[in-house]
């Protein structure tokens, strides 16, 4: 499976806001304000993300400009959180705040141990340590520095270049599990993803890796070479179209018939629509779709808890 570039570590400071050419001067810390503050950090964030990889911000978001409203928008809330030890200044000097412990919270920078345990069906949490390797994963996530492992729902420490993985032991982003079995069990090796196009690959990586995603590319299933990665408006067909996997564009989802492998682009949810993780429409990040019902997945698309108790 093509992983993602991580967006939310694009926060790290590898890369100064004031170097971004996108990015306004900002004032001086005294009269700097949530919103300028925010909208410097997303102009950064998001040229990162492009030139990081293109063709993810292109999936996600569709444009620079929503990556960067949509960053701006989750920026705002988390500063507007009651106890957040994040502040405007902060937000530009990439360093990580300290929250005050209250319990319940919306944003990790409302709790001292820097993670908030929000449930997959609800919109605020309580702050809670950091998860370790060997929790569960099935409703509060693992967060920043370890994957959540489906076939288990445990929290692992991703595996790097060369190491061996399983389903239950994931590579780290960029990296594909090539020659695993199921029977025998024999655990497989992390090699790094192709990212050249008309490179050789192998989209069920049994003899070598697939293509990378974060490249644009996606591994011809008749030619085995890697190709540019098709992509679909909403409302297109996506899935496997003529031998090659297509994605969607601008955060919609690829919603399949049963037991078809071609199906639908959806749109996303405004904010305050309906949403609905398992037959579409999703929500756009950093919008979660909250379930109505306790066991359901048809729900509600709201932003991050700034109002929770």
């Amino acid at each position: 499976m093509t992983r993602l570039l991580a967006f939310a570590l694009l926060a790290a400071c590898g890369s100064s806001v004031t170097n971004s050419p996108d990015a306004a001067t900002p004032p001086a810390d005294a009269a700097l304000t949530a919103a300028q503050a925010c909208a410097t950090s997303a102009a950064a964030r998001c040229a990162k993300l492009q030139a990081c990889s293109p063709a993810d911000l292109q999936r996600r978001f569709g444009t620079l400009g929503v990556c960067e409203a949509r960053d701006t928008l989750g920026c705002t809330e988390a500063l507007a959180a009651p106890m957040t030890g994040q502040t405007p200044t902060k937000v530009l000097a990439c360093t990580t705040p300290v929250g005050t412990d209250t319990g319940a919270c919306g944003f990790a920078a409302e709790c001292t141990t820097g993670f908030c345990g929000i449930a997959t069906d609800a919109q605020c949490g309580t702050c809670a340590p950091q998860p370790l390797v060997g929790d569960s994963c099935a409703t509060l996530g693992c967060g920043q520095t370890l994957v959540c492992v489906a076939s288990t729902m445990t929290c692992q420490t991703p595996v790097a270049s060369g190491g061996s993985c399983s389903r239950d032991l994931p590579c780290e982003a960029g990296f594909a599990c090539v020659g695993t079995t199921a029977q025998p069990p024999v655990n497989g090796i992390c090699m790094a993803e192709v990212a050249t196009a008309g490179a050789t690959c192998d989209a069920k990586r049994k003899t070598g890796p697939d293509c990378s995603g974060d490249a644009g590319l996606t591994c011809d299933g008749t030619t085995n070479v890697c190709v540019a990665q098709p992509l679909a408006a909403a409302g297109a067909s996506c899935g496997l179209v003529a031998g090659v996997v297509t994605r969607c564009t601008a955060g919609a989802t690829c919603v399949l018939p049963t037991g078809s492998t071609m199906g639908t682009c959806v749109a996303p949810a405004a904010d305050g629509a309906a949403c609905d993780p398992a037959t579409g429409p999703t929500c756009l990040t950093p919008a979660r779709c909250i379930p109505t019902t306790a066991g359901g997945t048809a729900g509600t698309c709201m932003l991050p808890g700034a109002t929770c108790p």
